[in-house]
C-alpha cells in the first residue's frame, strides 16, 4: 500500500507468497488424496466384476462340439488355450491384463498387468492413467499365459507398499525378522495365494520371505542376491543357487518342499527398512494331483535368517 515501509513491504510480501505455497501445498494434497479415493473405488469395481464372472463361470459349463477338419490333430499338439470368463471384461478393457492375484486376508485381490517394460504400471492406473500407486505388474521378461512348458520358471511381480494398504501395502502382514516375530501367526493362517492367468488357476504354497537389499553398496563384500533376475533358471542363474539364496534368507522354513521341476511366483515391493530395500514373498505353485493344504506343523521360524547388515547400512 501507498505510504508502506520496506520493511512492511517485504512483510506483506512474505505473506502474500507463503499464503500462495499453502493453497498450492492444499491443492496438491487435495488432488492426491482425491486420486486415492479414486483408485479405491476401481480397485473395488474390478474386484466386484471379477467375483461375478468367477461365479458365473462356476456355474455355468458349456461343452464345445469339436470342429470338422480334413486333417487329424496330433497327438503332440497341445490343446488351444481358452480364455476363463473371469478375464475377459478385463482383456477387451486393458489388452495389458495378464491375470488376477489374490492374496487371503489381505487387501492384495487385484488384476494384474504386464507390458513390454517395468515402468509403465509403476506410475500408471489400469487405463494408463497418471496415478503415483501404478498397478501390479509383471516383470516384462516373464512368460505366465502360455502352456506350461513355454512358462518361465519363476514369475516376478510388482507392487507399491502403498500407505493406503492398496496395491502391496498389505505384503508386509508376512515380514518377520529376527526381533519381529510376531507376524509368524499370520502365515501359519495363510500359507497360500492364488493367482488366475488368462487360462488357468493356480495356488502358490510360500516357501520363503524376507526383506533384502537393493544395490551392492549395502553389503560389504559388493555381492547381493537379484532375485527378480532369477525368471528363467540358466548357467548364470541356476536353480541351485535360487534355492540356496532363498532357503538362507527366509525368516519361516516352511516345510513345504520344492525342486527345479517346480513353478514359481515371487511377490515384490519395497520395504521401509532403509532406502532402497525390498520385502519379497516366493511361493512354488501347487503340483498336478497335490493337495494344495499346508501342514503349517512343520513351519519354524528361522533363527538363522540372513538378514540385511543393518548397522553396516546405517553407519554410512
Amino acid at each position: 500500500m501507498k505510504g508502506d515501509s520496506p520493511q512492511e513491504i517485504s512483510r506483506k510480501a512474505i505473506t502474500l507468497v507463503s499464503a500462495i505455497v499453502l493453497i498450492a501445498a492444499l491443492a496438491i494434497l487435495a488432488v492426491y488424496f482425491i486420486k486415492q479415493a479414486q483408485n479405491r473405488a476401481e480397485i473395488e469395481r474390478q474386484r466386484e466384476l471379477h467375483n461375478d464372472l468367477t461365479v458365473i463361470s462356476q456355474t455355468t459349463t458349456t461343452t464345445a462340439a469339436p470342429a470338422e477338419t480334413e486333417t487329424t490333430v496330433t497327438e503332440t499338439e497341445p490343446p488351444p488355450l481358452v480364455m476363463l470368463a473371469s478375464m475377459e471384461s478385463f482383456v477387451a478393457e486393458n489388452p495389458d491384463t495378464a491375470g488376477w492375484l489374490t492374496v487371503p486376508n489381505t487387501n492384495i485381490d487385484n488384476v494384474v498387468l504386464q507390458t513390454d517394460n517395468n515402468d509403465y504400471y509403476m506410475n500408471k492406473d489400469f487405463y494408463g492413467n497418471s496415478n503415483k500407486a501404478g498397478q501390479i505388474f509383471i516383470d516384462y521378461r516373464c512368460v505366465i499365459n502360455a502352456h506350461e512348458d513355454k512358462q518361465t520358471d519363476n514369475v516376478v511381480i510388482y507392487g507399491h507398499n502403498q500407505a493406503d494398504l492398496s496395491m502391496f501395502g498389505t505384503l508386509k502382514k508376512y515380514k518377520i525378522k529376527k526381533d519381529s516375530t510376531g507376524n509368524f501367526d499370520f502365515y501359519l493362517q495363510n500359507p497360500t495365494f492364488n493367482f488366475s492367468s488368462l487360462y488357468d488357476e493356480y495356488t502358490y504354497k510360500i516357501i520363503a520371505m524376507f526383506v533384502i537389499e537393493v544395490e551392492p553398496y549395502q553389503t560389504r563384500d559388493g555381492i547381493i542376491f537379484d532375485y527378480h533376475n532369477y525368471i528363467k533358471f540358466s548357467p548364470n542363474r541356476t536353480f541351485e543357487d535360487f534355492s540356496e539364496n532363498i532357503m538362507k534368507r527366509t525368516a519361516v522354513n516352511t516345510g513345504v518342499d520344492f525342486n527345479e521341476d517346480d513353478k514359481f511366483m515371487t511377490l515384490s515391493t519395497c520395504s521401509n527398512e532403509f532406502d532402497p530395500s525390498r520385502f519379497v514373498v516366493i511361493g512354488r505353485r501347487v503340483r498336478d494331483g497335490e493337495s494344495p493344504e499346508v501342514d503349517t506343523s512343520l513351519a519354524e521360524i528361522n533363527t538363522d535368517m540372513l538378514e540385511p547388515d543393518y548397522s553396516f547400512i546405517y553407519g554410512r
